[in-house]
C-alpha cells in the first residue's frame, strides 16, 4: 500500500486506497514512559472523540493518531476535502497541548517556519495590546449587563488573536479551550466574563520565549478555512436580523456596541474564510478605517463599508452571470453553424 503524504500546518496527513477504502491518518502525540497515560487517553475520549464524526482516534500501540476510513464508492469529494480539512485542524489544536499538559511526545509533526525579529515584535505588540484591551472591554460589559456586547467581546477575543498573529502552538490550545466556556451562549454570563477575564490576564503574563514559541508561518496545502461566499458576507454584513440590531444600537446611540459587533464581524470574516484578495484587502481596509476612531466614528465608518462591500460583491457576480450567460450564448451559435460531421455536433449528440 502507497501512502500519498502533505503537509496541513504542523500536521502531517497521510492517504492511501486499500481495498477499495480511502484511509486518512494524522498523527496526534505518542505516550512515553512519563506521560500522564490515563489523563491523555481522558482527554481524547472526552475533547476529540465524537459520535458521528467523520474521524475518530485511535491508539495504535503507543500512538494516538486520527484515522478515517470509507468506501471508495460512497464518498463525495466534498466529503473528502471536508476530512483532509478538519482533520490537521484538529491535530494542530490539541497536540501542542497534550505534550505540555500530559507530557506526551511529539509525532509526526511537519516543521513551521520561524518569525523572522521584525515580525515577532509586531506580533507581540498585537498580543499585548489585544489582550489588555479584552480585559477592559470586559470591564464596560459587566458595567451595561448587554448581551450582545457580551457576545461579540467573546467574539473579538479569540477571531482578532486567531487572524492577526500566526498563532500554532500551545497558547491557541489555551485560548480554545476557554472559549469553550466564554463563547458559550447557553453559559451563565458572570461564568463567561470571570473565564475571558481569566484568559486575558493568563495570556498577558505569557513570556517572551513561551510566546515566541507559539507562533510561526504554518504551511497548508489545503486551506483551513472555509470558502468565503457571497452568502456569507450578505449574512454578516448585508440587511437581515444581525444588520437591523446593529443599525438600532447605532440609532439609539449605544454606539460601543454597534461598532464591536462590526469590528468583531469583520474579524471573524477574515479568521475564519477563504477570500479573493479583493475581498480580503476590502475587509482590511474597512478595519484599518475605524482602527483609532471614536466608538461612533467607527461603526458610521464600517456601516458605510459593509455596504460598499455588499454592493462591490453583487455587481461582480452580476457580471460573473452576464459572462456565463455571453460564454454560453456564443456555444450555443458555435453548435448551430457547425457542420453536420464537425467535433462540436459530434460532441453534442
Amino acid at each position: 500500500m502507497e501512502e500519498f503524504c502533505f503537509g496541513q500546518g504542523s500536521s502531517r496527513v497521510s492517504v492511501s486506497i486499500e481495498d477499495g477504502s480511502l484511509h486518512v491518518r494524522v498523527p496526534l502525540v505518542r505516550l512515553a514512559p512519563q506521560s500522564l497515560t490515563t489523563a491523555a487517553l481522558r482527554f481524547v475520549l472526552s475533547r476529540i472523540s465524537a459520535t458521528g464524526q467523520l474521524y475518530q482516534p485511535r491508539l495504535r500501540g503507543e500512538d494516538i493518531v486520527l484515522e478515517f476510513t470509507d468506501r471508495i464508492t460512497r464518498l463525495h469529494p466534498h466529503k473528502v476535502r471536508e476530512v483532509l480539512r478538519e482533520m490537521p485542524v484538529e491535530a494542530d489544536a490539541n497536540d501542542d497541548w497534550m505534550v505540555t499538559e500530559f507530557e506526551c511526545t511529539p509525532l509526526g509533526r511537519e516543521p513551521i517556519e520561524a518569525l523572522t525579529e521584525d515580525e515577532y515584535k509586531r506580533a507581540q505588540n498585537i498580543w499585548t495590546t489585544h489582550w489588555l484591551e479584552v480585559d477592559e472591554l470586559v470591564k464596560v460589559s459587566q458595567r451595561s449587563r448587554s448581551m450582545f456586547f457580551l457576545n461579540e467581546i467573546t467574539a473579538y477575543a479569540v477571531h482578532h488573536i486567531q487572524h492577526a498573529v500566526p498563532l500554532t502552538g500551545y497558547w491557541w490550545s489555551r485560548i480554545s479551550a476557554a472559549a469553550d466556556t466564554f463563547n458559550d451562549s447557553n453559559c451563565d454570563p458572570t461564568t463567561r466574563e470571570a473565564a475571558l477575564t481569566k484568559c486575558a490576564k493568563e495570556m498577558q503574563a505569557v513570556s517572551t520565549e513561551s510566546l515566541r514559541d507559539s507562533l510561526g508561518h504554518a504551511r497548508y496545502t489545503i486551506s483551513p478555512h472555509a470558502d468565503g461566499t457571497t452568502k456569507v458576507l450578505s449574512v454578516n454584513l448585508g440587511s437581515g436580523d444581525y444588520l437591523d440590531m446593529v443599525m438600532r444600537l447605532h440609532n439609539g446611540g449605544r454606539y460601543a456596541e454597534s461598532a464591536l459587533g462590526l469590528i468583531s464581524t469583520y474579524n471573524y470574516l477574515l479568521a475564519r474564510f477563504s477570500w479573493s484578495p479583493e475581498i480580503e484587502t476590502m475587509l482590511l481596509e474597512g478595519l484599518a478605517r475605524a482602527s483609532g476612531t471614536p466608538w461612533r466614528d467607527a461603526a458610521a465608518a464600517l456601516l458605510e463599508h459593509g455596504e460598499t462591500i455588499i454592493a462591490a460583491v453583487k455587481l461582480s457576480d452580476a457580471e460573473a452571470a452576464s459572462d456565463g450567460k455571453a460564454a454560453s450564448d456564443g456555444n450555443d451559435k458555435a453548435e448551430s453553424d457547425a457542420p453536420p460531421n464537425s467535433d462540436a455536433k459530434k460532441a453534442n449528440s
